[in-house]
C-alpha cells in the first residue's frame, strides 16, 4: 500500500508531458518558492575577469511569491553609488516580467527597466530572481551530479518561447533541501550566458535550507559573489512596498 501511494504521489505532481519524477520535483522546487512576504539584506562584491575586484555594496531584496503573482523590490543600502536606487519587477501568471526603476532622491521619476539586464553593474539579473523555467512545460531528468561534495539531480528546463532571453536551464538540485545547487543558464544557441553555484548555505527559521553565499560566473569570466548577511523569512510587507511599481504601470 505504501508503494501504491508514493506512486499516486508522483503522478499527481507530474505535469503534461513531464514523467512523474520530473513533475515531482519541478512541483517541490515551486512550492519551496512561495511566499507572503520575505526580506533579505546582501553584500555584492564583483571581480571582473583580471581579478580586479570592485567596491562591494549593500542590497535589500523584498519579495512576495504566489501561484498566481511574484514581486521583488531590490533597494541600495550602500556606498553612495547605490544608497537609495530601487528596482521594482512583477511576474503574472502568464509569465510576463515588468520592471521600473527609480530613485528615492528624485520623486516620481520611474522608468522601465529591462528585466535580463545586469543589476547595479554586477551579475544580478533580475529575470534570473524570478525562476521563471520552474514553470516551463519542457523539463528533463538528465542524470545525477555532485556539488561541492553534496549530491544532486540534474534538470533541464527548456521554453520555444522566442521573447525569453534564457531558452534553456540546467539546474543540479537537493531535492531534500529544495535547493539548486548550481544553475546554468543558456540562449537559444545553446551558448552559456551565466553559472548559479552556491558555495555555503545557512538553514532557515522554518528548519529549510537557503543560500548563503552565491557566485554568479559569467561567460566573460567575470564573477559576482553574494552574501547574505540577515534577512526575514516572514517579512510583513507594507501596503506602500510595491506603490511605485502599481503606480507605473
Amino acid at each position: 500500500m505504501r508503494r501504491v501511494a508514493t506512486l499516486l504521489l508522483l503522478c499527481a505532481f507530474a505535469q503534461p508531458g513531464l514523467g512523474a519524477d520530473a513533475g515531482a520535483l519541478v512541483e517541490t522546487m515551486k512550492q519551496a518558492r512561495l511566499s507572503e512576504g520575505f526580506e533579505a539584506r546582501m553584500e555584492v562584491a564583483t571581480i571582473a575577469s583580471n581579478g580586479r575586484r570592485a567596491l562591494p555594496f549593500k542590497l535589500s531584496v523584498t519579495g512576495q511569491v504566489g501561484k498566481d503573482r511574484q514581486r521583488l523590490r531590490i533597494r541600495g543600502i550602500s556606498p553612495d553609488k547605490v544608497r537609495g536606487r530601487y528596482v521594482a519587477a512583477e511576474r503574472n501568471a502568464e509569465g510576463r516580467i515588468r520592471a521600473i526603476a527609480y530613485d528615492e532622491q528624485l520623486p516620481g521619476n520611474i522608468e522601465k527597466t529591462d528585466p535580463a539586464a545586469r543589476l547595479f553593474d554586477s551579475g544580478l539579473v533580475l529575470w534570473d530572481m524570478f525562476g521563471a523555467w520552474w514553470n516551463w512545460p519542457q523539463q528533463s531528468i538528465e542524470g545525477s551530479d555532485k556539488v561541492g561534495g553534496r549530491a544532486c539531480t540534474l534538470m533541464r528546463s527548456r521554453t520555444d518561447d522566442g521573447a525569453s532571453p534564457v531558452r534553456e536551464v540546467l539546474s543540479c538540485v537537493d531535492g531534500n533541501a529544495k535547493l539548486s545547487l548550481r544553475t546554468q543558464l543558456y540562449d537559444r544557441r545553446h551558448t552559456l550566458l551565466r553559472t548559479i553555484a552556491v558555495k555555503q548555505t545557512m538553514r532557515k527559521e522554518s528548519g529549510a535550507l537557503a543560500a548563503k553565499k552565491l557566485a554568479i560566473t559569467e561567460a566573460d569570466r567575470t564573477v559576482t559573489e553574494v552574501e547574505v548577511y540577515s534577512g526575514d523569512e516572514h517579512y510583513l510587507v507594507n501596503a506602500d512596498t510595491y506603490a511605485p511599481l502599481d503606480n507605473g504601470k
